[in-house]
């Protein structure tokens, strides 16, 4: 399975398969080989990865996971590769015209956190959508203004189909 990993500010693509009941990570043209064992509390993994062991916790934490590893603890995000695609295309479209904030996966809509009329910052989390038994927490790449909602909360949604129009700041919604 591939994702979109950001960590530490960084964007990296992961591509995670097991092999012969193995976990082989691939990132930045590197693999890794490891012996997982998730331990009885449900969110400590015991990994063994070149001989040497560790022990990392992984919790959802405000939309993010948050990620213990060797006692240091991280903010991962993870995209599946079409929400980053997707992501990027409204982007590049938002900074003039706006934004449409589409889905980036069929599912359902948990929660719309904004009404029109509402002002958005850039990052902030304006939609829940639920997919493959997780709750997504959709974000708009630009400040502006909700210009129309285009679905409703419980409403089943295709991958693309727009969500949520935001018109820019300096336009009246």
């Amino acid at each position: 399975m591939k994702v979109w990993v950001t960590m530490a500010g960084r964007d990296t693509e992961v591509n995670f398969r097991t092999e012969d009941g193995k976990l082989m990570v691939e990132t930045d043209g590197k693999e890794f080989h490891a012996d997982v064992v998730k331990l009885p509390d449900g969110e400590v993994y015991s990994l063994l990865v070149g001989g040497r062991s560790y022990e990392v916790r992984v919790a959802e934490e405000q939309g993010a996971l948050e990620v213990i590893w060797s006692g240091t603890a991280m903010s991962v995000e993870v995209k599946h590769p079409l929400e980053k695609m997707l992501q990027q295309a409204a982007g590049a479209a938002g900074r003039s015209r706006g934004e449409t904030l589409v889905a980036p996966m069929p599912g359902a809509v948990v929660a719309i956190r904004v009404k029109v009329g509402d002002t958005v910052q850039a990052g902030q989390s304006v939609l829940v959508l639920e997919a493959m038994k997780m709750q997504n927490e959709l974000t708009v790449q630009h400040a502006g203004v909700v210009k129309e909602v285009c679905v409703e909360e419980k409403a089943a949604v295709s991958a693309g189909q727009p969500l949520l129009k935001i018109a820019p700041p300096a336009e009246d919604a």
